[in-house]
C-alpha cells in the first residue's frame, strides 16, 4: 500500500468519493463471501484476538508484548498464534524456533517470538494452529495476532486496536477508504484500544459506532536502543545532532514522530509494510530502525568479508496494560489468576 495513497485516506481527500461504487463491491462480495463460509466453532482453548478494522499500522505488537507479560505475571500459561504474513510457510502450523528467519516465518511472528519466550505458531489456517496447540495440553490462553477478519476462528474475546492520531479516515471501506470491515464491526468486540498519541475528535469519531465506556487508551513509547547485530544494549544519542532513520511498518510516520517526540531532529525513510530490506537500501552509516524490522536486517548488518558490522540501531517499545483489563479479561475467559509464571 503506498504511503500517497494511505495519506489519502486519511485525510479525507476528495476523489477518494469517486470510488465509493468500488467500496460497494467490495462490501457486496465480502458479504457474498462470509454468507458461504460455515461458522466458526467452539474453541478448544480459550482464545483473544487482537486485531484492527483499518489499513495500517496499529500498534499490535508491544500490546501483544505487554499483555504476553502481564499474564506470566497472573500464572496464566499463553501461545501465540499469527499468520505469519511474509513467510513462506503456507497453511502450517510451525513453531517459531531460534533457527528460524524472519523470510520464512514472518518478521512480526519472529519479532514475538524473541521479545515474550512464549511459542509463537504461524500458519494460515489459524486453526490448525490452535488445535496444535490445544493438543499440546501445556496452554491456557491462546492470542490470536490480528485476525478479527479471519472468519475461520471466533475469538472468545476480542481486542480492536485503532490508531489514535488517524481513526477511521474518511470512514470508507477499501478501495475507497482504509476499512477492512464498516465501523458497526467495532460493536461486535469486546474492547476498543486507541494508540498513540491521544486525540480527542478521534475518542468522538468513535463514540458515534461505540460507547465510551468500551473504548480505552493505550500509549507505547521508545524504551531501550539496541544494535542491530549483535542486540546489545547502547545509549541513546545526543539530542541535539540529527538522525537518520527508516521503518517498513504500517505507519512509519508514527515511528519518527516517536523519535522527534524524543526532540531528535529526523531524516526518515519510509517503506511498505513488512518490506525485506537489501544491503543497498541502508547507508553503511549510523541509522536508527524499528524492532520489527531489525529481525530482517541482522544478517545484514553483521560482519563479513573482514568488513566490520554495520552500525545500525533499533528502538524497542514499551506500553503499560492497565491492571483493570487484564482481570476483565481473565473474568470474561474464566480464567483465575494462579502463581507467576519464570
Amino acid at each position: 500500500m503506498t504511503e500517497k495513497l494511505l495519506n489519502a485516506w486519511y485525510e479525507g481527500a476528495w476523489w477518494l468519493f469517486l470510488l465509493r461504487p468500488l467500496a460497494s463491491l467490495y462490501l457486496w462480495l465480502r458479504h457474498w463471501h462470509l454468507a458461504r463460509q460455515p461458522k466458526a466453532g467452539k474453541n478448544p482453548l480459550p482464545l483473544l484476538v487482537i486485531g484492527n478494522i483499518t489499513v495500517g499500522g496499529t500498534g499490535k505488537t508491544p500490546l501483544v508484548v505487554a499483555l504476553v507479560v502481564a499474564l506470566k505475571n497472573k500464572g496464566v500459561r499463553c501461545a501465540i498464534i499469527s499468520r505469519g504474513y511474509g513467510g513462506k510457510i503456507g497453511a502450517g502450523p510451525h513453531c517459531i524456533s531460534p533457527a528460524d528467519h524472519a523470510h520464512t516465518v514472518g518478521d512480526e511472528p519472529l519479532l514475538l517470538s524473541q521479545l515474550t519466550g512464549v511459542p509463537v505458531v504461524v500458519g494460515w489456517c489459524r486453526k490448525s494452529s490452535i488445535a496444535w496447540l490445544a493438543q499440546q495440553q501445556q496452554f491456557d490462553l491462546i492470542i490470536s495476532d490480528d485476525g478479527l477478519q479471519h472468519h475461520a476462528i471466533k475469538g472468545d474475546v476480542e481486542w480492536c486496536l485503532i490508531d489514535g492520531s488517524r481513526g477511521l479516515g474518511n470512514g470508507l471501506c477499501i478501495p475507497a477508504g482504509p476499512l477492512r470491515e464498516p465501523p458497526i464491526r467495532l460493536a461486535q468486540v469486546d474492547q476498543v484500544f486507541t494508540t498513540g498519541v491521544p486525540n480527542s475528535s478521534i475518542g468522538k469519531q468513535l463514540q458515534h459506532h461505540i460507547p465510551e465506556h468500551v473504548i480505552g487508551h493505550l500509549q507505547p513509547q521508545l524504551d531501550q536502543l539496541k544494535r542491530v547485530y549483535d542486540d546489545q544494549l547502547v545509549p541513546w544519542p545526543e539530542v541535539d545532532k540529527p538522525i537518520e532513520a527508516v521503518a517498513a511498518i504500517g505507519h512509519p510516520q508514527r515511528f519518527f514522530n516517536d523519535l522527534r517526540h524524543r526532540g531528535y531532529v529526523v531524516n526518515g525513510q519510509g517503506y511498505a509494510d513488512h518490506y525485506l530490506f537489501k544491503a543497498r537500501d541502508l547507508p553503511p552509516r549510523a541509522l536508527i530502525m524499528t524492532a520489527k524490522d531489525a529481525v530482517k536486517c541482522k544478517s545484514l548488518a553483521q560482519a563479513k568479508n573482514n568488513q566490520p558490522p554495520q552500525p545500525w540501531l533499533y528502538a524497542t517499545q514499551s506500553l503499560t496494560i492497565a491492571p483493570a483489563y487484564i482481570d476483565a479479561l481473565l473474568l470474561k475467559l474464566g480464567l483465575s489468576p494462579s502463581a507467576p509464571i519464570k
